[in-house]
């Protein structure tokens, strides 16, 4: 291992990855009857044909981010065998899960958010590219503003205001049909899901992900 540990510049805190991904999954389930979601406890992952990512939150602050591109993970494919991207990895982490992935060809890199920054093992010199950024290929919204902004305008709502407003809805915890029914009269073009099928079933990922409105009367405990 020669290269020192370095954090790529489209990592930033946690949370506000995590908010992005949330808005990311109501998204696709407006467009898709089969979003590439899955939602565990505190744990949201995204796969797709070339590889995928995995966001883990822990009630401690703490945060792992990983995941492969099957194409551009170097740290994979390009030695005699997987890089051990297990190398100062903290007790804290699954280890033994992370490390049948490692092991076996299934994880392009691995990154772990404690005493507020990301930290990952080293790199041997032949290392270019971990897949970080391919692996969220047409998922970049879990990075920044900019491209959760594109990915809007990639499923067809390209009402700025729409979106701004959608997101909103997602910070405050506030989502409800009339939300999604917003967001989807903005779209350029009909969803192929009809909405009557559609709402209900985003608004339960809204309430899975923690992000619906509450009922007044939950309100008032």
């Amino acid at each position: 291992m020669t290269n020192e540990p370095a954090v790529p510049a489209q990592l930033g805190r946690p949370e506000r990855m995590w908010q992005r991904a949330v808005v990311l999954v109501l998204i696709a389930v407006t467009r898709t009857a089969r979003p590439v979601f899955r939602l565990g406890d505190r744990e949201l992952s995204c796969s797709h044909s070339n590889g995928g990512w995995t966001l883990s939150l822990r009630p401690d602050g703490k945060a792992i981010f990983y995941g492969q591109d099957v194409d551009c993970s170097d740290t994979t494919y390009r030695g005699d065998k997987p890089v051990d991207l297990l190398v100062n990895a903290p007790q804290w982490l699954p280890l033994d899960r992370l490390r049948e992935l490692n092991d076996g060809y299934e994880l392009g890199y691995l990154y772990w958010w404690e005493e507020d920054r990301w930290n990952r093992a080293p790199y041997p010199a032949f290392v270019d590219d971990d897949g970080l950024a391919a692996s969220c290929d047409g998922y970049a919204g879990i990075f920044d503003d900019k491209s959760l902004s594109d990915s809007f305008a990639d499923a067809g709502y390209r009402d700025p205001e729409a979106a701004r407003r959608f997101v909103q809805r997602v910070a405050r915890g506030t989502v409800n049909a009339s939300a999604f029914k917003d967001l989807m009269d903005s779209a350029s073009e009909q969803s192929p899901l009809p909405g009557e099928s559609c709402v209900p079933t985003a608004l339960e990922w809204a309430t899975r992900l923690g992000v619906a409105e509450r009922p007044a009367a939950e309100h008032a405990v």
